[in-house]
């Protein structure tokens, strides 16, 4: 009795290699882009406290780890790239490789905010006054929570893959730009009153603006990853 084959003879017995090959790299791409974000939402959270409790240590941490961040946000810079010249993706997965590419690059500018904030609190730790940031505390603390909060669900809309998830954390960006503006008008309050603090002042908005920043790049990895699933030239810049 004669047998007959179900396997293609002219298939190319190197494609089912390469596809998971792909796979493979794609994954460890999610994987190491998902601790980049898990990273600059600790280094933001940490930078916040450091500034509300005038804690040395806690700012010198955020700087000491920088090093951290801009080293695993070349790594996946640099996989990404491997990624396309190695297995050449086609339409859906090149699209993933270059929505992670542009996330982490969001991702690394999340942490330089989170470095300057640290500094500041350094500066408030070494004696600038105190009185802006203990003016806005209550709005720092909510912003902070907001914007790590939008991170937080970004990176996770990413890593599940959740069109659903992404488009919640672009609507809540207009919920963090009121929270700025209300601060705003706060410290601007204190500074009408003629408070002598036009340093810490300064430097207080900035903090602020650094968090209503976080929130635009939290929107952006949203951005990319609606991208990466539907291909929204929209999304793509």
């Amino acid at each position: 009795m004669s047998v007959t084959s179900n396997v293609d003879p002219t298939a190319d017995p190197t494609e089912g290699h390469t596809a998971k090959a792909l796979d493979h790299a794609l994954g460890e791409l999610r994987l190491q882009t998902v601790a980049l974000g898990g990273l600059v939402i600790d280094q933001v959270s940490t930078a916040i406290r450091a500034l509300l409790n005038g804690d040395t240590l806690l700012a010198e941490g955020v700087l000491a780890r920088e090093a951290r961040v801009n080293g695993l946000y070349r790594r996946v810079d640099r996989d990404a790239f491997a990624s396309i010249a190695l297995h050449q993706p086609m339409a859906g997965d090149l699209r993933l490789i270059k929505a992670i590419s542009r996330i982490a690059i969001e991702l690394e500018r999340v942490g330089d905010e989170a470095k300057k904030i640290a500094r500041f609190a350094l500066r408030v730790s070494d004696g600038e006054p105190v009185g802006p940031v203990t003016a806005v505390a209550a709005y720092l603390r909510h912003m902070a929570a907001l914007s790590a909060e939008m991170l937080r669900n970004a990176v996770r809309a990413l890593d599940e893959t959740d069109a659903a998830l992404a488009e919640g954390v672009v609507i809540r960006d207009a919920e963090l730009d009121e929270e700025f503006q209300r601060a705003l008008r706060q410290v601007f309050t204190l500074a009408m009153e003629g408070a002598p603090y036009v340093r810490a002042t300064i430097d207080t908005v900035l903090a602020l603006k650094g968090l209503e920043r976080i929130g635009d790049h939290a929107k952006n990895i949203a951005r990319q990853v609606r991208f990466s699933m539907h291909g929204d030239a929209s999304d793509a810049n």
